[in-house]
């Protein structure tokens, strides 16, 4: 797999791979990734062709699915470890 591009956005971090008669794009925003695989074709055979599928509807709706991630990521954290009111640093003694 190699890096054939990047996309340009503010919002997150789009990259684009070659990868065995695919173009795997990885969206990357605050810790998290999505990746979302096109089969090469006729229609699909080079980055301008992807430029036209990544458009701006599809980025809309990768930045929804990242805010959904990331609602799951601080559930899951918080109830691991769910953050204390009075987090004093624990049970290490005081150094005057």
């Amino acid at each position: 797999m190699r890096i054939i591009g990047r996309l340009p956005d503010a919002r997150m971090q789009i990259t684009v791979f070659d990868n065995d008669g695919r173009f795997p794009v990885q969206f990357e925003r605050g810790g998290l990734t999505q990746t979302y695989r096109f089969r090469k074709g006729d229609r699909l055979s080079n980055l301008g062709h992807l430029r036209t599928y990544v458009d701006e509807e599809f980025r809309q709706s990768v930045l929804q699915q990242f805010e959904e991630m990331q609602r799951i990521h601080s559930a899951v954290r918080d109830r691991i470890a769910p953050p204390s009111a009075a987090d004093d640093g624990g049970d290490l003694p005081t150094i005057v």
